[in-house]
C-alpha cells in the first residue's frame, strides 16, 4: 500500500507492473504470476476476475488459475468485450515468442 496506494496484490497492481516494472525499470521481459491458487488472491477475487485484472495490469503469462478452462474463457469474453484490447494480447504474445526464439 506505500507502493501504490490500495491493497491489490502486485500481481494485479497496474501501478506496479506497468509504472514501476516496465515503465520505471525498463523491464521489456516477459512477466509471470505465481500461482493464481493463492491465498492472497483466492481470498479477494474470483478465478475470471483475478485472470482478467492480471492481464490488464500487465502479466503475461498466468500460473495455475483456480480453473483453467474458466479462465481462459473469460480472457476472449474479456477481449470480445472490449475489456481487454485485442493488442493487449499480442503484446504478450510478442515477448513470449522473442523469448523462445531467444
Amino acid at each position: 500500500p506505500k507502493v501504490t496506494g490500495d491493497d491489490l496484490p502486485s500481481t494485479l497492481s497496474p501501478v506496479i507492473l506497468q509504472d514501476k516494472l516496465r515503465d520505471e525499470l525498463g523491464f521489456d521481459g516477459v512477466i509471470v504470476t505465481d500461482a493464481m491458487d493463492m491465498g492472497a488472491i483466492t481470498k479477494q477475487f474470483s478465478n475470471t476476475e483475478a485472470t482478467i485484472k492480471a492481464i490488464q495490469a500487465g502479466v503475461d503469462i498466468i500460473l495455475c488459475p483456480q480453473g483453467f478452462v474458466e479462465a481462459f474463457d473469460a480472457v476472449v469474453k474479456a477481449v470480445e468485450k472490449g475489456e481487454i484490447e485485442e493488442s493487449r494480447i499480442d503484446e504478450s504474445v510478442h515477448r513470449i515468442l522473442k523469448l523462445k526464439k531467444k
